[in-house]
């Protein structure tokens, strides 16, 4: 994990100028890479660029500092290449770091789109090449890596994080394709990621509007989306018959039918997704950092007792040296002088289930309690900066719930891990919300389909940048082992009714049934029928009765 900065000037400030404007972001920026912060300033013929990065050392066999350079670019970067493209090949092949191969990759590359295409994790950069004369920035496809830019009249900033009442204003770079500006004329190229999005047109006209400048787009061709087919006789009976068995009889039934290779597929590349994003890192902890004999728990897992994440605890479980402790963090806001939360129930519950299936693992049980002074006061003076630029209350009870989970610390304890396991992506992928089975009720398998598709075609615009900068305030790093390329690849091509069935009957299990079904083979019998319960809920920061979308006035300055 790592934080990103990049201011430049066209009124060519100098470098103690543009230092004095990095101090305003400074401490965030460190905060998301304790390992390491420096600064690079660039002139340029008509510009001058302040380059800044904190780095957390996640790969390689030592530290990789930036901004990283060369006589002809500077390369700021922050993400995890897990495997795809060249770079990826490179990776297992080597004890380099990514940071090293992904500049390397951008400086050799005719075609961006091929180079950055196919790499396999989440990243998002900044890159002045020289030559060209160009400022590239971007995003993963899935944006799951926080990029903001700022502007005023004659400025911009590109950040990983922002602060609220700044001269500068601030947007998310949407996750579309890869932008860059000619620093020269000043003009904006895009060049669009293949994949058919709907949103594309909208997200950049938004875009055009924040920098008051078009964006010349290159022309592409995007990926046609799977077309609906419905569901055939055979597939309708074997659906019936599942409509129609006893709750109790429903799993063994599905052990039994077609439906079983599909649960043998996602739990083995589960369980890869989680190796490639446990066994990166260096083998010690937070406190420990290059003390090799570290026996401290580097690996945690936010943690509500919900069958998302108690089968990535349990899959870890396997990975994990067994001699290690693993983190299973649970937080909970004060509600009449109680912490006894839906979660915090649901988590012990599911931590006994853990415990009986892995009696020789360490589970530490971290439980985070939160009063309404500490909630107010870290708001206030870090989280609703974190939050901007975003502003709805939905943001402000997630952002706030996220925030303390990942900071992990109790009266006698604080968690020493580098990385966090997290179930996102798991009910976009597999059919988790409400809307799901309004939509199945009201229009069968197409309208459920259709549905799923919009969730997914919005995942980039919600919420991975806000989380990534809500965990990364704290040096650690999320990992979203659902959002791992091959898992949604498999989920994605799978008709609609092998990953979820919301009908009434089988409320409660039917809803990604698939998982569900995982969750019940791997022995986890309770926690594959808990119901869905949002983390907002099931910690009780917010209140069922506010509407998520209106602007919160906790943020508001």
């Amino acid at each position: 994990m790592c934080g990103i900065f990049c201011l430049l000037s066209y009124d060519k400030n100098n470098e103690e100028t543009l230092l004095n404007k990095f101090e305003l972001f400074k401490e965030q920026i460190s905060r998301r890479g304790p390992n390491s912060l420096n600064t690079d300033f660039c002139e340029l013929n008509n510009c001058n660029i302040l380059f800044g990065s904190s780095v957390l050392w996640l790969q390689g066999t030592d530290i990789t500092t930036q901004p990283y350079k060369n006589d002809n670019s500077v390369f700021v970067y922050n993400g995890d290449v897990f495997g795809g493209s060249q770079i990826g090949r490179q990776l297992e092949n080597s004890g380099a770091g990514d940071t090293r191969l992904f500049f390397e990759a951008l400086e050799n590359s005719e075609d961006i789109l091929e180079t950055l295409g196919g790499i396999e994790g989440p990243y998002a950069f900044v890159y002045l090449n020289r030559t060209q004369n160009r400022l590239y920035i971007g995003r993963d496809v899935f944006g799951r890596r926080s990029l903001l830019i700022g502007r005023n009249q004659n400025e911009l900033v590109i950040s990983s994080v922002a602060k609220r009442g700044t001269q500068f204003e601030f947007k998310e770079v949407p996750s579309i394709g890869i932008f860059f500006i000619d620093l020269d004329t000043k003009t904006w190229k895009i060049f669009p990621w293949r994949r058919k999005n709907k949103n594309f047109t909208e997200k950049l006209q938004e875009f055009e509007l924040f920098i008051s400048q078009t964006v010349l787009t290159q022309s592409v061709t995007f990926d046609q989306n799977k077309i609906f087919i419905p569901p055939s006789e055979t597939q309708l009976k074997l659906l019936t018959e599942i409509l129609n068995l006893p709750a109790g009889d429903l799993f063994n039934f599905l052990f039994n039918s077609p439906f079983m290779k599909n649960i043998l597929q996602l739990k083995e590349l589960l369980k890869n997704s989680i190796k490639r994003r446990i066994l990166t890192q260096p083998k010690f902890c937070q406190n420990c950092f290059k003390k090799y004999d570290c026996d401290h728990a580097i690996t945690g897992i936010l943690f509500s007792g919900g069958v998302d994440c108690a089968v990535l605890a349990l899959l870890a479980s396997t990975i994990i040296d067994p001699l290690r402790p693993i983190d299973l963090i649970n937080v909970a806001f004060e509600r009449g002088g109680s912490y006894d939360t839906p979660d915090r129930i649901t988590g012990f519950n599911t931590l006994t289930e853990l415990q009986n299936l892995c009696p020789n693992r360490k589970w530490n049980f971290v439980q985070v309690n939160v009063t309404r002074d500490e909630l107010d006061q870290c708001r206030r003076a870090r989280i609703s900066d974190l939050i901007y630029p975003l502003n709805s209350i939905l943001d402000d009870s997630l952002g706030c719930a996220l925030w303390f989970a990942s900071r992990g610390v109790t009266p006698d304890y604080t968690s020493p891990c580098r990385t966090l396991l997290v179930g996102m992506g798991a009910d976009e992928l597999f059919g988790g919300y409400t809307r799901h089975r309004a939509a199945f009720q009201k229009n069968s398998w197409e309208g459920l389909n259709e549905i799923l598709d919009e969730d997914w075609q919005n995942l980039p615009y919600r919420n991975l940048a806000r989380d990534d900068r809500m965990a990364s305030d704290h040096g650690r790093q999320l990992r979203t082992p659902y959002l791992d390329e091959e898992v949604v690849t498999f989920i994605r091509n799978l008709d609609t009714w092998d990953k979820t069935f919301p009908s009434m009957k089988l409320q409660g299990f039917g809803e990604k049934i698939l998982l569900r079904s995982l969750a019940y083979h791997l022995g986890l019998t309770n926690a594959a029928v808990l119901k869905k319960r949002a983390l907002q809920f099931g910690s009780r920061i917010a209140n069922s009765k506010d509407k998520g979308h209106e602007i919160s006035h906790n943020l508001v300055t």
